[in-house]
């Protein structure tokens, strides 16, 4: 049996014992090589899986060995593949996912951990037995390691399958604490003001362009005249430069903040903590798809100096800014 085989078999009989699955349901796959994956076949368990459950795909989803059947959930499997940097996929019916799925429409997570592991994980319409869109679930999935299917389960990706079952069987603990939560109106996330940025609307204005001079301008401006801002800044002494930097560009910028202010722009890379990443990221964080720490959790975003840890010390009025930094328009 071959170690891939092994792993499939271990996680499969792990999510049937972490109560993520039942009966016949739930497939699993990871890839083997550029054009090559192995798949849970058809109307298998995967609390009962051996080598012969298990099928060698090509990219077009046909099995090498022409009498076995893949997965009827193979073609969102393979998009998965093709539109992210997954090693493996895992999808499953969560009981207590499926069950919130029916009531909301996305997940927001309550604790630090759930909140830069899974983000706020979207939760996408499935009218289908299968899953026929893969298109849009692939487009969430670019953006966070795990999506939800309403009625259906969950789809999670990662560098490996040990990676994609941790991710699921955190959110399904994550909204079992939901369940026990007593709803008092709306909550803002963990270290997120409730209070929404004064001024104008995206719509009311013309955007700019990243990380032009003028974007940068207005994010300064945004962020000193924030009253709440400047409090969590001067609370928590947020003394730091920090440069942010677009790769398809030759130009960092380095903002400086000092006694609860943004005091000057500059470009270089000078900054005590450097964060760069390609035009998709940035653009994904200031159009509110994508938490910058999440991001920056995922490798999306890259902290090329100064650690996370230290930067964390000063999350609440980083939050703030980049809240207020997403009410700007980008072009």
């Amino acid at each position: 049996m071959r170690r891939i085989e092994r792993e499939i078999i271990h996680f499969g009989k792990l999510l049937f014992e972490r109560r993520l699955i039942s009966g016949w349901g739930g497939n699993i796959s990871c890839r083997l090589a550029k054009d090559r994956f192995l798949i849970t076949g058809q109307h298998t368990s995967l609390a009962f899986l051996s080598p012969k459950d298990l099928v060698e795909i090509d990219r077009q989803g046909k099995p090498i060995k022409k009498k076995q059947q893949p997965s009827s959930e193979t073609p969102l499997h393979l998009a998965a593949y093709n539109g992210t940097e997954a090693k493996a996929v895992i999808h499953v019916h969560p009981p207590m996912v499926l069950a919130f799925s029916l009531t909301h429409q996305s997940f927001v997570p309550l604790s630090f951990e759930e909140k830069y592991t899974v983000g706020e994980v979207p939760i996408l319409p499935q009218e289908t037995p299968t899953v026929t869109e893969t298109e849009r679930v692939v487009k969430e999935l670019r953006l966070r390691p795990i999506v939800i299917l309403q009625g259906h389960g969950t789809v999670a990706v990662g560098k490996n399958l040990r990676e994609a079952f941790l991710l699921t069987d955190l959110l399904e603990e994550a909204v079992h604490c939901q369940f026990f939560k007593h709803e008092t109106g709306v909550r803002a996330e963990p270290g997120q003001s409730s209070t929404t940025p004064k001024g104008e609307s995206p719509a009311q204005k013309e955007g700019h362009a990243l990380f032009s001079r003028e974007h940068l301008t207005a994010l300064i401006e945004s962020a000193n005249s924030d009253p709440e801002f400047q409090s969590q800044a001067s609370q928590s002494d947020l003394t730091t430069t920090l440069t942010l930097h677009l790769e398809e560009t030759d130009t960092p910028w380095t903002v400086h903040f000092e006694g609860g202010k943004i005091t000057k722009l500059e470009a270089g890379a000078e900054g005590e903590f450097v964060i760069s990443g390609k035009r998709e990221w940035w653009e994904a964080v200031f159009q509110r798809r994508i938490d910058p720490f999440l991001a920056t959790q995922q490798g999306k975003l890259k902290l090329e100096r100064g650690e996370l840890w230290k930067l964390s010390q000063w999350f609440k009025p980083f939050q703030r800014a980049f809240t207020l930094w997403q009410n700007i328009p980008i072009k």
